[in-house]
């Protein structure tokens, strides 16, 4: 069921007005209600949006400086750095390459050799048993 938040039913895209479908009547009370906790939620949701593109910006500058900082201190064999703000501290990570669909075939192919029919078969079970997750989100849609 949709529901149009303003109390006038004008048309809407597509020439039909915007009626909901109610099958019991909502308390007035209840409606207002629920009305100003989708407000609020609007509201807040442009706060976070705003935040996050200032967070975004200074990410950007971080990540920027990160490679700089971090050449400096392995050119000279510094591992920790002592700052007001607390210790930094240089340290190598590594991280594996993301499993994809052509690394899958090509290391079957290794394994098992150039039996294309069981390599399909492998890849048939491994995509499409892949385990799924539900979850209920709120989203805002762009006008």
């Amino acid at each position: 069921m949709n529901m149009n938040m303003s109390d006038n039913n004008l048309p809407v895209e597509g020439g039909t007005a915007n009626i909901p479908l109610i099958p019991t009547e909502i308390p007035s009370q209840e409606l207002q209600y629920f009305k100003e906790k989708v407000k609020r939620w609007l509201m807040i949701d442009k706060q976070v949006a705003d935040l996050e593109g200032q967070i975004k910006e200074i990410k950007k500058v971080k990540k920027e400086l990160m490679p700089e900082i971090t050449k400096f201190m392995v050119q000279y064999n510094i591992s920790d750095l002592n700052t007001e703000d607390g210790k930094l501290k240089c340290s190598e990570r590594k991280t594996k390459q993301a499993i994809n669909k052509n690394y899958l075939i090509q290391e079957l192919t290794n394994s098992l050799g150039e039996n294309q029919e069981q390599i399909n078969k492998c890849m048939d079970n491994i995509l499409l048993n892949r385990q799924i997750k539900i979850t209920h989100i709120l989203r805002k849609c762009k006008k």
